[in-house]
């Protein structure tokens, strides 16, 4: 059973009226795919809930009253740019000039990829937010209870802040919510009066003054008491949030406290998720350490980065490395084929039915998808110079066509259509993160390979037997290996001869591929020709 399920039924057992998902983003700078993994958790979370028959609201908040701390490495921004941190994000300009603002930029980047990867929410800018009635009916309720907040804050967070308060002001003057020198320090009111609804401010980043109406100052709440409001507002039923604000008294349970205590609402169900890693390096937006969901669609399908991340539990780390896209793809391929009884799993048969409902974007079909492997798109895609575009096509189509004889299917619009698509990812991927060894170059002079012995003879000749059959990719990967132990040449020694023979080096790319891919008479001339000049 699939993990998903023990959340659903939490939810459910909390019989709220309507249930409603939040996840919320600072568009800091490019927003990198760890930020999937909370619209997955939630929108794994909605199809679980749909299978049951409930409806559900998914919203995703943009933090874009958040301030510009720093600007990331990497993006390109114009001179005296730095003038702008300190500033609310929506209100800094778009260093591209494509963009409303700073805010609108880097959110909308991410937000039109989401469709395409199964992702259905609601996008909500906080600024917005904060201009309603609700809004500025919370800030006038934290003003009225402030000495209650400080007791519970105190109980999370040990500081001399006696005199603390959460509201923070943007400058009509300046328009920072914040100092911009030594360090990102917040603009607070200074003073208020509830009874005559007025506030006063002095900013700390240009010593501006001013009095007016609560509904007049552009006010926000310190993040804690700001999402313990947003979740009493929208009345959110469920949020998932990274572990370090999940951690025992941290910022998590201290906005479920205040959500309780401030604004009278029990505040979500927390489900804590831990990071997904860039290499072993956590993706940090302000280093310029980043891989957004734009470059991943470059790369794979989709769905394949619903299986990657769905495949793991919430609390269990995920590392990424763009080099290992042919393994997740492969992964992918495997629980269709088990979902569609193609394949047998070792494990938990309902787990991978489970999760391949909840990668599979769109109607789930009713016959098995042909798929072109994507590690045969890796070796065609090389093999565009020597065969032409519209040859590296025929031949995949072929393949799949071979692919779906053996499992009793025709052929479609649609796993054509995949294919190509498949290819272009491919060949993205080989110009820009393929390691060395899955890079090659058929070699069209002679090769100057020659078998040393009976056995390497045997070899080439078993090999040549092997091509006149029909086998799949997988079946003549594992039959070169049981050739080479029957004849008792090590499994490197026999990749070696052949890669000696096709390429020159004694190293290249999964095997059985790269035979496939090649013109099978071209191919077995080449082998034939080795072993005439050993005779």
């Amino acid at each position: 059973m699939h993990w998903i399920k023990k959340i659903v039924d939490d939810i459910i057992a909390r019989n709220d009226p309507k249930i409603v998902i939040h996840t919320g983003k600072t568009p800091s700078g490019p927003i990198h795919i760890g930020s999937e993994r909370e619209q997955f958790i939630c929108s794994a979370i909605q199809i679980e809930l749909k299978k049951r028959g409930y409806e559900s609201i998914f919203n995703f908040i943009i933090d874009s009253f958040d301030p510009l701390k720093s600007i990331p490495i990497g993006i390109e921004v114009p001179k005296d740019f730095e003038e702008n941190i300190g500033r609310p994000l929506y209100l800094v300009p778009d260093p591209y000039g494509c963009h409303e603002s700073y805010a609108h930029h880097f959110s909308e980047e991410f937000i039109e990829c989401q469709n395409d990867l199964g992702v259905y929410f609601n996008v909500i800018y906080a600024h917005e937010i904060y201009k309603k009635k609700e809004m500025k009916d919370a800030i006038r309720k934290v003003l009225k209870n402030l000495d209650k907040l400080r007791e519970i804050r105190s109980k999370y967070i040990k500081d001399e802040e006696d005199d603390w308060n959460p509201v923070m002001v943007v400058c009509d003057s300046c328009k920072r919510i914040a100092s911009r020198k030594g360090g990102v320090i917040p603009n607070r009111l200074e003073e208020w009066n509830l009874e005559k609804d007025i506030a006063k401010y002095k900013c700390i980043a240009c010593g501006y003054e001013n009095e007016k109406s609560i509904s007049e100052l552009l006010l926000k709440l310190s993040w804690r008491v700001d999402w313990a409001a947003k979740w009493a507002i929208f009345k959110v039923t469920c949020e998932p949030a990274g572990k370090d604000h999940c951690v025992k008294n941290g910022a998590y349970d201290m906005a479920l406290e205040v959500c309780y205590e401030i604004f009278n609402y029990i505040g979500p169900l927390k489900v804590p998720y831990e990071w997904l890693t860039l290499g072993g390096r956590a993706m940090k937006t302000h280093k310029g350490i980043t891989f957004t969901p734009k470059e991943w669609l470059k790369i794979a399908p989709p769905e394949c980065m619903r299986y990657f991340i769905l495949n793991v539990e919430p609390m269990r780390h995920i590392e990424f490395l763009p080099e290992r896209i042919p393994d997740i793809v492969d992964g992918f391929d495997r629980i269709e084929r088990i979902y569609y009884g193609l394949e047998k799993p070792i494990e938990d048969y309902q787990y991978y039915r489970d999760l391949y409902e909840l990668c599979i974007i769109g109607k789930i079909p009713d016959k098995p998808p042909i798929r072109l492997p994507y590690r045969f798109c890796i070796v065609m895609v090389q093999l565009e110079e020597l065969l032409g575009e519209n040859k590296v096509i025929k031949k995949s189509i072929d393949y799949i066509r071979k692919i779906g004889h053996n499992i009793g299917k025709e052929v479609t619009d649609d796993d054509i259509s995949d294919a190509i698509k498949r290819l272009n990812m491919a060949k993205n991927w080989v110009a820009l993160y393929a390691p060395e060894n899955m890079k090659f170059k058929i070699k069209l002079e002679e090769p100057t390979y020659r078998p040393s012995d009976e056995k390497e003879v045997g070899f080439i000749e078993a090999i040549i037997s092997l091509l006149e059959k029909d086998l799949s990719e997988y079946e003549l990967q594992g039959e070169i290996f049981n050739t080479a132990r029957k004849i008792g040449i090590e499994i490197e020694k026999a990749f070696s001869i052949m890669y000696m023979i096709l390429l020159g080096s004694n190293k290249g790319p999964r095997l059985a591929p790269l035979l496939l891919a090649l013109d099978r008479d071209w191919l077995i001339k080449r082998l034939k020709s080795v072993l005439q000049k050993t005779s």
